[in-house]
């Protein structure tokens, strides 16, 4: 099979030392393969391995939590973000922060005084209060107005976060824990975690094992609605079944079809690239498979980690890697997503 040359060929040329690959169809795991270590010389990656999912925070948790929020009559995403966020402009609404039409920078670095640093490297962190978190989009975040283009944001979600918990008078990762324990995901949370993991980035001389790489999500205690997730195929194949079974999963109901929808379909429809309630458009997704259709959907994290439903198909893929593993300048993990995906489609589907 050339799927799995194409792996080892990846794993030889350092694109990662680890990577796992599952697709999904309504009723269960169709194909899965994991090779590698979690670290150089570490233990072999497994369906259990556990990776630092980074952007795929998104719309694993927060987006879908959101909208449970939504069903529940606790909110509704056409809400001002100013009605649980002190400060933050009127015409900002729950909606543009999901679909990143809110006019807000695609970064900043709250866990410095420095504002004008870039991400090119990693960096020490230093921890920050949700309030000094808050305090920096409002003074420094925002750079056009809602509705004008699509410029992808972790401050949105970061934003989103902290409204969760503000609505549920929660922390995060207990959200988290109880939202997941209702799909089965038990090995799903926010770190720090221990055990089977696979290794990122050197930061200050070593790699990190089992805590959140993203600088900050570190910095407000490895808990954000835009990064700090960790999970493994076992548990993403749950979270692509209850996706592709439109919000049921074990003929358990936890979340309406009509959310699940809000998840699949346009909400951007003047605006290019599309997106969705959470993700983006198959069509305009770079690393997508050059055979998706139009009516597939996709995210990625920048640890290496993506998630793609080709709702034609009824198929989900999964690709987990720790392509920081070698530093955040390798982008050859981009390339390999194409690849696999169009080999999944020719050699299995």
């Amino acid at each position: 099979m050339k799927l799995e040359k194409v792996i080892d060929d990846a794993l030889e040329n350092k694109i990662a030392t680890g990577i796992a690959v599952s697709i999904v169809d309504r009723k269960n795991r169709i194909f899965e393969i994991t090779k590698g270590h979690t670290e150089e010389e570490g233990e072999d990656i497994t369906k259990a391995t556990l990776f630092d999912l980074a952007s795929l925070t998104k719309v694993v948790f927060t987006t879908p939590y959101i909208l449970k929020l939504v069903e529940d009559g606790l909110l509704s995403i056409n809400d001002p973000v100013s009605l649980y966020v002190n400060g933050f402009p009127e015409n900002i609404t729950l909606k543009n922060l999901l679909t990143h039409t809110g006019g807000l920078k695609p970064w900043l670095p709250l866990f410095s005084d420095d504002l004008n640093i870039d991400n090119s490297k990693p960096y020490e962190v230093k921890q920050i209060t949700k309030e000094e978190a808050i305090d920096k989009i409002i003074k420094f975040g925002i750079d056009a107005s809602p509705n004008v283009k699509v410029e992808y944001s972790d401050l949105g979600f970061i934003l989103l976060g902290f409204i969760i918990e503000t609505i549920t008078k929660k922390d995060l990762k207990e959200c988290a824990r109880e939202f997941f324990d209702e799909i089965s995901m038990f090995s799903t949370t926010f770190g720090p975690v221990q055990g089977d993991v696979a290794s990122t980035e050197i930061v200050q001389g070593k790699h990190l094992k089992g805590i959140v790489h993203d600088e900050n999500a570190r910095a407000l205690g490895g808990i954000s609605g835009h990064a700090g997730l960790f999970s493994n195929l076992n548990d993403l194949e749950r979270y692509a079944l209850f996706i592709l079974n439109s919000g049921s999963i074990d003929e358990k109901r936890i979340l309406t079809e009509d959310s699940i929808v809000l998840m699949k379909e346009t909400a951007t429809t003047d605006l290019k690239p599309e997106r969705t309630i959470g993700f983006i458009k198959g069509k305009y997704l770079s690393t997508a498979p050059d055979f998706a259709s139009v009516e597939s959907i996709g995210h990625t994290g920048f640890t290496g980690t993506s998630i793609y439903f080709d709702f034609k198909r009824s198929i989900a893929i999964i690709i987990l890697t720790n392509r920081v593993y070698y530093g955040r300048e390798n982008n050859k993990h981009m390339h390999l997503r194409r690849i696999i995906g169009n080999l999944i489609y020719k050699e299995i589907l």
